[in-house]
């Protein structure tokens, strides 16, 4: 643990390293030349600042030394401490904590591709919504540039978690992690959800879990976002083929993808509150519109961004197989829905995850996000 002084708190029996930095070195170029940054600086995580976020460990946490999740690539023991300390670097707040390692609990739970979505070329990481009281209570964006920067609290609960994949776990670019362009949403991607104006029951809830709990969800995506801006359409069907159209060119423009999240916007919301469409009519409708024949999404010598071409002989398909209708998306609830940004503007952001090129004409297993629900 770096730190800046020279006195060691014993508030605590602390298992991390203590490290003196002399007066005439700098603490932060210390810490990037030991590799413990994503590339922009970090706080100085210091017994005093560390103690602070472990004060607001939730009671199943209390243990400084429990651990919270064995992490990839390297399969390395997060500690409660740990998970401290890199809250610490990434900037959040100690009444963030509990959130943070709620999402360490997500991600590292068994059903996020964790090991997968560090390790592919195609850049993967993890998309996080924050829902329930909780979002009020750390001061989290759900309105203007919810997806974007300016709010502690959406910025550092995404690098938190990323800070220990990379520090504790080893998912570092040019070792393992090795994506092949990356993106903005490597660093933190994390926003809450829009409850109170949402024509829908709130995301947790919609996934199980009663409306009072705060809850975090993930979802692995390969960038975005995909933007639809649509300010002509008056019916929730004209919208939603706007959106299908965009969704149509995500990745493979011919091939399908994996779930994938739709941020829709208050005033697109407004659209479909009005003709009294739930979510399973947005995603009846996408499959819908989406939907070609198997052969005209093969690639050809033309269009190369579709199906392989050798995945029909591969699961022994027929030439009638080839007229089977395939939407963008194997299953409806590959279609995950919220609802967050400012009222100045009709569009959705779609967030996509990665292409998917399985057995046409196997069932697809229906999709439910990675989540956990925050302790208090």
């Amino acid at each position: 643990m770096a730190s800046t002084d020279s006195a060691e708190s014993t508030s605590r029996d602390p298992h991390a390293r203590l490290i003196e930095i002399a007066d005439h070195d700098d603490v932060y170029e210390f810490m990037f030349d030991q590799g413990m940054t994503d590339g922009l600086p970090v706080v100085p995580p210091t017994r005093e600042r560390v103690d602070r976020m472990l004060d607001c460990a939730p009671e199943y946490w209390s243990d400084p030394q429990k651990v919270v999740a064995t992490l990839p690539p390297n399969l390395a023991p997060l500690s409660v401490e740990k998970a401290a300390i890199n809250a610490v670097m990434a900037g959040a707040r100690p009444e963030y904590f509990p959130t943070i390692l709620a999402s360490v609990e997500a991600a590292a739970g068994g059903r996020f591709p964790l090991h997968g979505s560090i390790a592919t070329t195609a850049g993967l990481a993890p998309m996080m919504l924050v829902n329930g009281p909780v979002r009020e209570r750390i001061g989290m964006n759900w309105g203007l540039n919810a997806l974007g920067q300016g709010n502690r609290a959406n910025s550092t609960l995404g690098r938190a978690l990323r800070l220990m994949l990379r520090n504790i776990g080893g998912a570092v670019p040019g070792e393992i992690e090795q994506a092949i362009q990356g993106g903005g949403h490597k660093w933190t991607l994390s926003y809450a959800e829009d409850e109170d104006y949402s024509p829908w029951e709130p995301y947790h809830v919609e996934h199980g879990y009663d409306p009072d709990d705060s809850v975090v969800s993930l979802i692995p995506v390969t960038g975005g976002p995909r933007v639809c801006i649509d300010q002509t359409s008056r019916t929730a069907r004209a919208l939603t083929g706007s959106i299908a159209m965009a969704f149509q060119q995500v990745l493979k423009p011919r091939g399908q993808v994996t779930p994938s999240m739709f941020v829709v916007s208050p005033e697109h919301a407004d659209v479909y509150r009005a003709d009294g469409w739930s979510k399973n009519n947005i995603r009846e409708a996408i499959m819908e519109f989406t939907a070609l024949p198997l052969r005209e999404r093969l690639a050809t010598s033309s269009m190369g961004g579709g199906i392989n071409e050798y995945l029909p002989e591969q699961h022994g398909l027929t030439e009638a197989d080839l007229d089977m209708p395939l939407s963008k998306v194997a299953h409806p609830s590959f279609i995950q829905i919220s609802v967050a940004g400012s009222h100045a503007g009709k569009w959705t952001s779609i967030y996509q995850g990665i292409f998917g090129d399985g057995n046409p004409a196997a069932p697809s297993p229906t999709f439910s996000p990675p989540s956990a629900r925050i302790r208090s």
